[in-house]
């Protein structure tokens, strides 16, 4: 079948959360059936993605970036729009979707993303499918209620109302909606989704991680990792909370730890409070994380605020990396306490549990199998996306 797949991001290289699951969705689908993308670029193409786009033929981008600032704050008051959904406007973008769908016929429109929503136009008569990445504003709704400053408060509050709105009525448009956890769906049947046009399409590790022997933990150093994308606010303030509550108290306990920070996009003052912190090491953008994995003995994520699931959580116990995680980090996936990895909600206990595994060698043996059999039963595409073939192969036009 044809797809006209729309999504707000290049799926190219896949370095973040949002872009790799985009791009596990979009190669799934392209084993089966002929996708048609349309997508921003917000920078001008290297050559690695030039070269992708056309090697892949009927990929098609536009160039479209606009930041956070008050004149686009101010536009989106006037049009009634989230923030979110008023950067990603596009007149040019309307414009082409209204010309593939004149030039050709396709069976199904895959819409990437709430942000892409405002695309679809209101007369398609063929199957529309939203992939919801976050229940968005469950996001906006926990970072409201954790922001000090009152100002701020107000105006975040401000915003999850505006996405709640917004999120609610593009639910209806579409014959299947995709939550990227039980909880998500949950959070979507709370604004109003339809029960039986809503599924779960999970987000995936990165499969090779699999392929690799398993780790072991003579050969681990005492280092505790954190991966991720640091421009991510959730991510951000996870970071921040681990730095100033959680760290001191391995320090404490274990002076020798080290912890090693990786990923793009860190604003200069999570880079300075790195710098202060002792026994830290931050790499910044990394491309192979394999080194890292096994030299590292423990995985954190602070986190204390976001949406869906964690994709780093879900990497590291593909790679049989034990994890220690907040409530929040463990969030929307199928694993047990104590079984799968340690879910710890108090900076004490988050403490106490890293320096745990980190002498702990059969807990760590544990953990580590355990992670990896997990991932291997549930969280594999030809397990876990059998709910997106159910829906395509019921296409047809709308009744």
């Amino acid at each position: 079948m044809r797809v006209l797949f729309l999504t707000s991001e290049l799926p190219h290289p896949a370095h973040s959360g949002g872009t790799i699951k985009t791009a596990s969705v979009l190669d799934y689908l392209k084993r089966r059936h002929d996708v048609h993308v349309l997508c921003f670029r917000r920078h001008p193409l290297t050559e690695a993605q030039a070269d992708w786009c056309a090697s892949s033929r009927e990929v098609e981008t536009l160039p479209l970036n606009r930041g956070r600032t008050a004149l686009n704050l101010a536009r989106s008051y006037l049009r009634r729009l989230p923030l979110s959904v008023e950067r990603n406007r596009s007149a040019r973008m309307t414009e082409l979707v209204s010309e593939r769908l004149r030039e050709r016929v396709y069976d199904a429109a895959f819409v990437d993303g709430w942000l892409m929503a405002q695309y679809l136009p209101a007369g398609f008569k063929r199957l529309a499918v939203l992939h919801e990445h976050n229940a968005e504003y469950v996001m906006w709704r926990r970072q409201a209620e954790r922001e000090r400053n009152p100002l701020l408060r107000s105006l975040i509050r401000l915003e999850y109302r505006r996405v709640r709105g917004y999120e609610a009525a593009i639910l209806p448009r579409f014959d299947a909606v995709f939550a990227v956890s039980e909880a998500d769906r949950k959070a979507l049947l709370a604004l109003g989704a339809q029960p039986e046009r809503l599924r779960v399409l999970p987000n995936l590790p990165e499969p090779s991680l699999l392929e690799s022997p398993p780790l072991s933990f003579a050969a681990t150093e005492p280092v505790v990792l954190y991966f991720g994308t640091l421009s991510w606010p959730a991510n951000v303030e996870g970071l921040q909370y681990l730095f100033t509550s959680v760290w001191p108290h391995v320090c404490q306990q274990m002076p020798e730890a080290r912890l090693v920070i990786a990923g793009s996009g860190a604003p200069a003052w999570l880079l300075r409070l790195a710098r202060r912190t002792a026994g830290t090491e931050f790499l910044g953008p990394v491309m192979d994380a394999e080194p890292l994995y096994r030299r590292a003995r423990v995985f954190v994520e602070a986190s204390r605020s976001g949406g869906g699931t964690r994709l780093k959580v879900l990497n590291a116990l593909a790679r049989g990396l034990p994890v220690v995680t907040s409530p929040e980090g463990a969030d929307g996936l199928e694993v047990v306490d104590a079984e799968h990895l340690l879910v710890s909600a108090t900076p004490e206990s988050m403490a106490e549990a890293v320096c745990r595994l980190m002498g702990d060698e059969g807990q760590w043996r544990t953990l580590s199998e355990n992670g990896r059999a997990l991932v291997r039963s549930r969280y594999k595409a030809e397990t876990a996306y059998q709910a997106l073939d159910e829906v395509l192969d019921g296409t047809g036009a709308k009744v």
